[in-house]
């Protein structure tokens, strides 16, 4: 898959999961494609149920299948760690994805105002701190360094660009400029 059409797919995924409720009746998919459109996603009813299978498999997610059409929400196991105000760096720091590896990295970065709004709603630490810029935002959090907060940074295309850690912010852009060597003629 392109990285592009990866990318885009990973935004519609997060934005996704973002507004599930917490609890049951749950929200349909024809509601969630609506919430998508809001916030610039445009589609099918079908795609974001292939999406909310496929996302099941990895998150505590439940189908309410009491009536019909049929809604989503995160499981009650979940509780306020996946949902809410989404603590990135303890989720990074969870068994799910991987053992624990130090303190943490002092991540500094470029943010768009949209991905600064999506923040402000669902913070990626506690002490996340974001400024506002004449373009844009600096993004300042203690963050675990590892493949999961890479895949988040990634997946945030043109919308992000590490300024500090250096040792990040030149593996991030080799990656970005290898990806994009690919689409050139």
């Amino acid at each position: 898959m392109p990285f592009a059409t990866t990318r885009a797919t990973l935004s519609r995924q997060w934005a996704l999961l973002r507004h599930l409720p917490s609890r049951s009746p749950g929200t349909t998919s024809a509601e969630l494609v609506w919430r998508l459109r809001d916030v610039g996603f445009n589609v099918s009813k079908r795609t974001v149920e292939r999406d909310l299978n496929e996302l099941s498999l990895i998150f505590p997610l439940e189908r309410n299948d009491k009536s019909i059409p049929f809604g989503w929400h995160w499981s009650a196991k979940a509780g306020s760690e996946l949902r809410g105000n989404f603590d990135l760096q303890g989720y990074l720091r969870s068994d799910t994805l991987q053992p624990a590896q130090d303190e943490g990295v002092e991540l500094q970065a470029w943010v768009s105002d949209l991905l600064a709004r999506q923040l402000r709603e669902a913070p990626l630490t506690g002490d996340m701190q974001l400024t506002a810029l004449e373009q844009g935002h600096r993004l300042r959090a203690t963050v675990i360094d590892g493949w999961p907060l890479r895949w988040w940074l990634l997946s945030q295309g043109e919308g992000l660009v590490v300024e500090l850690p250096l040792a990040l912010r030149e593996e991030i852009g080799r990656t970005l400029a290898n990806a994009a060597a690919q689409y050139q003629v």
